[in-house]
């Protein structure tokens, strides 16, 4: 049912229906926020462990820890992009795996 209001035509519901549309685009908007935070903890566990072991952590450290670990169902491991990131700039293996663990 249609009533006139102001020179406007407003059809009952139409609000409701608005609303529901800015609560859709909020929590979309918001969603993202709130799983990068998770990744950037994660991301800055990975290179203060490397850091912990002496060594120098820049953007291509930060890059190969931003390769989370992968999860298998039955625990995780490390991702190999992580892994090979590290090992590229010649972070000891024994250091890299846990690292990536981390990440």
């Amino acid at each position: 049912m249609a009533k006139k209001t102001g020179g406007f035509t407003v059809r009952r519901g139409t609000a409701k229906r608005m609303l529901s549309v800015v609560g859709v685009v909020a929590v979309a908007g918001v969603m993202p926020l709130l799983t990068a935070t998770t990744a950037s903890a994660d991301q800055i566990a990975c290179t203060e462990y490397v850091g912990s072991h002496g060594y120098t952590v820049g953007p291509k450290v930060r890059a190969a820890c931003s390769h989370g670990v992968i999860f298998t169902g039955i625990g995780k491991t490390a991702n190999p992009k992580c892994l090979v990131g590290l090992a590229n700039l010649n972070v000891a293996s024994s250091v890299s795996g846990k690292a990536c663990l981390r990440a």
